[in-house]
């Protein structure tokens, strides 16, 4: 709510206004996390998605990385993140976590292994707009606060409330329906539903679509600390300075197949693209 300040017309740039924004200098916008890389989380073998029956994805994310994972419109980025979490069955191949297989197509599966999915589409799939932002966050755990089939409204609102604090949520209520919220808080909450169950591996799809700055560089931070917490972090995002800027490797798909993997020092836009396009 203040006057963070003022640029004159001719010194005025995409870094100056992003600096204002959000406190601090865009370099630390964009920061991949400080951490050596743990064992394998994730490994996905001869995947082959309804979409792509005739790709196999073989694809590893390990402890304490962002694996961004770019490509074309169509390259089948979404489809391989819904075949991990279990929404759409698979042609063939299997997904592991830990070394140990996870039941295709089931998502409760995947969330008793330590999967969680961000969707793209947040409204839509992400979040029961009607509902309020307590009950969204332990919406994937009630079963933890709840006795005989009633909820403990006390423990729902703690844990809301402990949410709204670490990831800077932005609600005067606990008991405001998300629909009300912005799409950067939204988004936010999206987020704060899965933290609650320690997942292991976090896939995110296009996390910071449709979101302002300050919203982003929360989103942003909450990767980095998740990756340096030991986590597994999938990121899928067509913003390619994204792409480039938060993630400690970069698989490129296309057609449903993994065109390459680009390391850190590997990483720059015709690198991407020339993989992406073929």
């Amino acid at each position: 709510g203040r006057n963070a300040g003022e640029l004159r017309s001719g010194s005025i740039n995409r870094d100056a206004m992003v600096r204002l924004m959000i406190g601090r200098d865009v370099r630390q916008f964009y920061t991949p996390p400080q951490v050596r890389q743990g064992p394998v989380v994730l490994r996905t073998r001869n995947l082959r998605t309804e979409a792509y029956p005739q790709a196999p994805v073989d694809l590893e994310v390990r402890g304490g990385e962002i694996l961004g994972l770019a490509g074309l419109v169509g390259a089948g980025r979404t489809e391989l993140a819904r075949a991990i979490f279990g929404i759409d069955p698979v042609q063939g191949g299997r997904v592991e976590m830990n070394d140990k297989p996870v039941a295709s197509g089931s998502v409760p599966a995947a969330i008793a292994a330590g999967i969680c999915l961000v969707p793209e589409d947040r409204k839509g799939e992400g979040l029961f707009l009607d509902f309020s932002l307590s009950e969204n966050v332990v919406m994937p755990n009630l079963s933890a606060i709840a006795t005989a089939g009633f909820v403990d409204r006390g423990a729902e609102m703690e844990i809301a409330d402990r949410s709204r604090s670490r990831l800077s949520i932005r609600a005067p209520r606990l008991d405001r329906a998300v629909s009300e919220l912005s799409g950067g808080n939204q988004q936010k909450v999206v987020l704060a539903k899965w933290l609650g169950l320690d997942p292991r591996l976090i896939i995110l799809d296009e996390p910071t679509r449709g979101i302002d700055v300050g919203a982003k560089a929360e989103v942003y931070r909450l990767m980095r600390d998740l990756a340096e917490g030991g986590a597994a972090v999938l990121m899928i995002s067509s913003d390619m300075e994204e792409v480039i800027g938060v993630s400690t490797r970069v698989a490129v798909m296309r057609r449903g197949a993994i065109a390459g993997i680009l390391s850190r020092a590997d990483l720059s836009e015709e690198a991407i693209l020339s993989l992406a396009v073929g």
